[in-house]
């Protein structure tokens, strides 16, 4: 069993020659990281919704963890010191991966993690991507290609998403306080694409446009009585075509695995018809995250996130609480309207050079206003995480989360950081 999860988990790293990373330009394989924090599968599974953690993911994570020092043996070191003729030379890491969740059941994908540093000057992020995908014996799926590229010595920023999925999913319907009646489910099929251009103004700020298309096919209601009922938008899918600015600063040291500095960011869309939607509504998204390093070995990420919608959005685009970076330990989806508010606070400690482990605290809500917050709603999350870095001089690592809700729980395995 311990071999052929070491088959299974089996990671490489290697640089192409220059011929192949022209040909693997023209496929448009590059992906990226800042757009990255938007993948829901990159490396693992959606939260397990409502006490619903599976007993089989904690041996395969126990077998997962096992092999991976086998796994580290086996690779070549990198070294510590960059070497500056691997400026503009390509490489990757990839890996396959399995998980369990009672909505996919057991899933089996894999993932490609690309890397390449177009400037010498340490303090630019490398360009990165993922390729990533997975099928699952309940016939769900999902394709997701990610490029992010810093360019001009880090003055222009770009980068793109494209995901095609299908996904048994759930709704609760609106409010924070949805009771969990068991009719919730539903399927759907989306294509998503988002594009974004930033440009610096003053150093670090830089401003940019956005565009954002999200394609969604209700492809079976089943019983779900929100659904079923027709009165709520977006019951039937449709199409959201959105276009926006952007307002954003990013101090970080690492793209992957920040020790100070911080990431800014203010973006506004708005979406109508004669961008070729079929809905109207506008969003607003604020996400803070600024990081202290408490000496050689500790680091303190901080996290203050708000999403809010305006208007006659789909219910899908309304803000939802939960998933694998904000919210932990709560099924992405299982509280929405319209404002969502969280914040979280993650100590990270490295025990060594590819080994560490964290542990956090947080909290958020939904509420249809901001005058309808409150304590007594306000919804706990905290938890655990281990992590194993696939390439220590980027610092990439991936990571397994155990997190903790009100009355929820969810296992996460997953590649770079929750934020």
């Amino acid at each position: 069993m311990k071999s052929s999860m070491v088959n299974l988990v089996r990671l490489w790293n290697r640089e192409l020659p220059d011929s192949e990373v022209r040909a693997r330009d023209g496929e448009r394989l590059h992906t990226s990281s800042k757009q990255m924090d938007r993948l829901h599968q990159a490396a693992g599974a959606r939260p397990s919704g409502r006490n619903s953690t599976p007993a089989v993911a904690i041996p395969l994570l126990t077998v997962l963890l096992l092999a991976l020092p086998v796994v580290a043996f086996a690779q070549v070191e990198l070294p510590v010191e960059r070497d500056t003729v691997n400026i503009g030379k390509l490489s990757f890491t990839g890996y396959p991966y399995i998980f369990y969740t009672p909505e996919t059941e057991f899933a089996l994908g894999g993932a490609l993690i690309f890397t390449m540093r177009l400037s010498d000057n340490p303090d630019v992020k490398p360009s990165n991507a993922i390729l990533s995908g997975y099928y699952s014996v309940k016939h769900s799926y999902d394709i997701f290609l990610n490029p992010e590229f810093f360019l001009g010595n880090d003055k222009y920023y770009l980068g793109l998403s494209i995901d095609y999925y299908r996904f048994v999913d759930k709704f609760w319907g609106i409010g924070n306080q949805t009771p969990d009646t068991g009719a919730v489910g539903y399927i759907r099929k989306i294509l998503w694409f988002n594009t974004e251009f930033d440009i610096e103004v003053v150093k670090p700020l830089k401003v940019g446009l956005t565009y954002d298309l999200n394609n969604t096919i209700i492809e079976d209601k089943q019983a779900n009585p929100h659904l079923l009922s027709g009165s709520v938008t977006g019951s039937d899918g449709g199409l959201a075509s959105a276009i926006g600015l952007v307002l954003f600063a990013d101090t970080r040291n690492n793209a992957f695995s920040p020790s100070r500095g911080g990431y800014y960011k203010l973006s506004v869309l708005t979406a109508r018809p004669w961008l070729g939607s079929e809905f109207s509504f506008d969003r607003w998204i604020l996400d803070l995250r600024h990081y202290v390093s408490l000496g050689e070995r500790f680091v303190l990420a901080l996290q203050v996130y708000a999403n809010a919608v305006r208007g006659d959005p789909p219910f899908t685009a309304i803000p939802a609480l939960g998933g694998d970076n904000t919210m932990r330990g709560y099924y992405e989806g299982r509280y929405r309207d319209n404002f969502y508010g969280a914040m979280q606070g993650e100590l990270r400690v490295q025990l060594a050079r590819r080994w560490g482990v964290v542990g956090w605290l947080g909290a958020g809500d939904v509420a249809a206003s901001l005058s309808d917050f409150g304590l007594k709603q306000i919804k706990p999350t905290f938890g655990i995480g281990v992590r194993f870095a696939l390439d220590p001089e980027e610092l990439l690592n991936m990571r397994a989360d155990f997190a903790r809700g009100r009355d929820s729980q969810g296992i996460y395995f997953n590649a770079k950081e929750a934020f």
